[in-house]
């Protein structure tokens, strides 16, 4: 019997609309405030932004939002990406545009510090396994041996704004890094239209949060429960002016005999990831990388996840032993707000 689970196209927790319609109460009435719902890069996107640019600032957001899924996605045959595909194993680079080759480089020399958890040309697998379809598969452990053989960044050649694949069948997938990219080009159009104060949240796990409230405090955001449903928060904390990003199991999966797989596949094996880790969050200024680091970080599992908040890295980590550790930036905000918080065991980490 097949189970099937779509994404959460949902914020991740209660508390952040709670705290966006407190917002809404307090804003002076010469205020102005525009927001907006779209479906774009497989997920729900929405907006709300504040001031007398807003309405222009939504509309040219969501334009930028609709030309990144024309460039990045997978299954468009007219997008960078699908042209990258077709001319896998031909030695023909294809000309790209610039906001392609940019995140392409930028994913690509994140990817090296990685030691092979986070893999560009995992897209053979992944398409493979279908989790992010209606048609999700087990795949044969010979179809998967066949296309790990094909998982090898090394073969993604990026030179003077042109990209090709080494091997024929080879494919990228800019799945875990897009929806991150989305609100960096989210903020670039905020910046544009002078926008002070605004939320952008892709899907159920990334978020752009740009300035303050009106009474001067940042945003509260919410840890999703793995366990619980997407509007189930299991801790809260104040941001401003960053973007976060979170990885987990319960995103994306599907059962088949009783077996739950999950969307995040471990390069070295071709099948979902086996992690010590039921949830992390990255907090970083540019959305690309903590969109990276969350999903790195959850197949690299809790020891690699500690040594990043360690160096400097922010975020919080929920480990399949219900601890919780919090990174410096967000601890004099933090909250844990869960039913039963006597679960979990709350670690900070030092400053």
């Amino acid at each position: 019997m097949k189970q099937w689970k779509k994404p959460a196209t949902v914020l991740l927790a209660a508390v952040f609309l709670a705290a966006a319609g407190l917002f809404a109460a307090h804003i002076s009435r010469r205020s102005r405030q525009a927001a907006s719902t779209i479906f774009a890069m497989d997920a729900a996107i929405s907006q709300r932004v504040y001031g007398a640019n807003g309405q222009k600032a939504v509309a040219a957001a969501e334009q930028a939002l609709r030309e990144m899924e024309a460039l990045f996605s997978l299954y468009r045959p007219e997008s960078d990406i699908a042209r990258l595909t077709a001319s896998a194993g031909s030695k023909e680079a294809v000309c790209v545009d610039a906001r392609t080759y940019a995140l392409l480089q930028q994913a690509k020399a994140l990817c090296g510090q990685t030691d092979g958890a986070f893999c560009l040309t995992l897209a053979p697998l992944s398409l493979a396994w279908g989790i992010a379809t209606d048609a999700p598969r087990v795949p044969p452990q010979q179809e998967i041996d066949r296309l790990l053989a094909l998982v090898n960044d090394d073969d993604l050649i990026l030179q003077d704004g042109t990209a090709c694949l080494r091997q024929a069948g080879q494919a990228v997938d800019l799945g875990g890094i897009a929806k991150g990219a989305a609100c960096d080009a989210v903020k670039e159009v905020y910046d544009a239209y002078g926008i002070r104060s605004a939320l952008c949240w892709v899907g159920g796990s990334s978020i752009y949060v740009r300035g303050e409230k009106s009474d001067g405090t940042g945003w509260r955001l919410g840890f999703r429960d793995p366990s619980g449903d997407a509007a189930s928060a299991l801790a809260s904390f104040e941001v401003r002016d960053a973007v976060f990003c979170t990885s987990g199991g319960y995103e994306r999966y599907f059962e088949e005999n009783g077996v739950r797989y999950h969307h995040i596949l471990d390069p070295a094996t071709g099948y979902p990831v086996q992690t010590d880790i039921l949830s992390v969050g990255v907090l970083s200024e540019n959305g690309a990388e903590a969109d990276f680091w969350s999903t790195a970080l959850f197949v690299q599992g809790k020891e690699k996840a500690l040594e990043y908040f360690a160096n400097g890295g922010e975020g919080i980590l929920l480990d399949n032993a219900y601890h919780l550790y919090v990174s410096g930036a967000l601890q004099s905000s933090f909250q844990l707000t869960a039913q039963d918080a006597g679960r979990y065991q709350v670690i900070f980490l030092s400053q």
